[in-house]
């Protein structure tokens, strides 16, 4: 097996504790209120939102095992698995090295779950337990930034405006940050403290960020507002969560154990979106049946995917995704979103089980894909992939 998730693990229930926007309405003319109780039901194909789709084999040369996440960054791949590290290859898949080393010694990393990248000078920076491990774009150690004064529990670290944006999730009833946002030296340039009085839990951090353009926005499981942080550094709410019964109430929250609250959370909606595109807001949940959601930010309207949960032998937590009629390819599962020179897109890892299976099924054989050419690309390079290989990069290219 080369890998459990197509998502982020950060925590223990991420991958049954995403959730969505189904719905939204505006409270003014900026605030969208989420309410999940009044989707649309309509499909979505993936020519209707994509104009290409290309897939890039990693290169097998070092076996990747359990990925924690990936990006496209500086013209390049780079992607952070457990007991290997934080790689880097290039934009067709050849390994160009190591950033850095895992491992307990001087200049070495213990964790590597979040990881960020600095396009200007292609630095990369890695979140280990409350310490930032700096290296240059050859992979070579430069510092450490120590967060220990700051006396908060930080998983994960973010690239914005030059500047480290680096959140704080509410965990086990408490949190003294929101986020803070360093420069690359690691002083302070900016905070915002957690607001929620402290209560007891045995639920671990939830919450997530992602960023679109000069923004970057967050939002954690105890809250009803998304913030957004400008440019400038200032914030504002983004996004509010309509109250209702699928809203968890604070008493799960804080009375359930562990067990129990994942038993029962199929009854709840968590916000965990994913990422924002310049045509659609892009979310999944978990609300009694996994879905991919798209809703397209100027006509209001929502389109679903429907997944089939639980685990496949193909390496993905959830069946299905949006029909591939480009190529006739595998269903697309949208794991995250990049933009370069103005040029949008998507992205997605797929197991080369999962890409071999679907080109010998009689669905791909009777597909009539848009690129009939593309179509005959995809059947060569499963013939050359070997069950064991690496993962294989899928990026989709928006339209316009």
């Amino acid at each position: 097996m080369i890998y459990l998730s197509h998502f982020r693990m950060k925590y223990i229930f991420l991958l049954f504790l995403i959730s969505t926007v189904n719905s939204c309405k505006s409270t003014d003319n900026s605030v969208l209120e989420i309410d999940p109780r009044s989707f649309e039901d309509n499909e979505i194909k993936l020519s209707e939102i994509a104009e290409d789709v290309t897939y890039i084999p990693l290169d097998t040369q070092l076996p990747i095992g359990l990925i924690y996440t990936y990006m496209l960054s500086d013209n390049s791949i780079y992607l952070s698995a457990k007991d290997v590290g934080v790689l880097k290859f290039n934009r067709e898949g050849i390994l160009i090295g190591n950033i850095g080393k895992s491992g307990r010694g001087p200049g070495e990393y213990t964790y590597c779950m979040s990881f960020a990248v600095d396009e200007i000078n292609g630095s990369v920076y890695i979140m280990d337990s409350n310490v930032i491990r700096v290296y240059s774009r050859n992979g070579t150690f430069l510092r450490s930034i120590i967060l220990k004064e700051f006396g908060a529990n930080f998983h994960e670290i973010y690239m914005f405006d030059a500047k480290l944006f680096i959140p704080e999730y509410i965990a086990y009833g408490k949190a003294k940050y929101n986020w803070i946002i360093l420069d690359t030296l690691g002083t302070l340039i900016k905070k915002k403290e957690n607001t929620i009085p402290m209560f007891s839990s045995t639920i671990g951090a939830g919450g997530g960020t992602f960023k679109y353009k000069d923004r970057m926005s967050y939002w954690n499981w105890y809250d009803d507002t998304v913030y957004t942080v400008m440019p400038g550094l200032n914030y504002k709410t983004s996004f509010l969560i309509s109250p209702g019964p699928h809203r968890i109430p604070r008493s799960k929250f804080e009375a359930a154990s562990p067990s129990e609250f994942t038993s029962q959370m199929s009854s709840f909606i968590l916000l965990r979106p994913l990422f924002e595109t310049d045509r659609f807001m892009v979310f999944r949940y978990f609300y009694k049946k996994p879905v991919i959601a798209f809703f397209e930010k100027k006509s209001r309207k929502s389109f679903l995917t429907f997944l089939e949960s639980g685990f496949y032998p193909t390496g993905t937590n959830f069946k299905g995704g949006i029909l591939n009629d480009l190529d006739g390819g595998p269903a697309f599962q949208p794991d995250s979103y990049s933009e370069e020179n103005g040029i949008e897109f998507m992205i997605s890892l797929l197991n080369p089980v999962e890409v071999k299976t679907h080109v010998a099924s009689k669905e791909y054989f009777s597909s009539i894909p848009k690129y009939p050419e593309k179509k005959q690309e995809l059947e060569k390079l499963a013939a050359r992939l070997k069950e064991t290989d690496n993962p294989v990069l899928m990026i989709v290219r928006l339209k316009k």
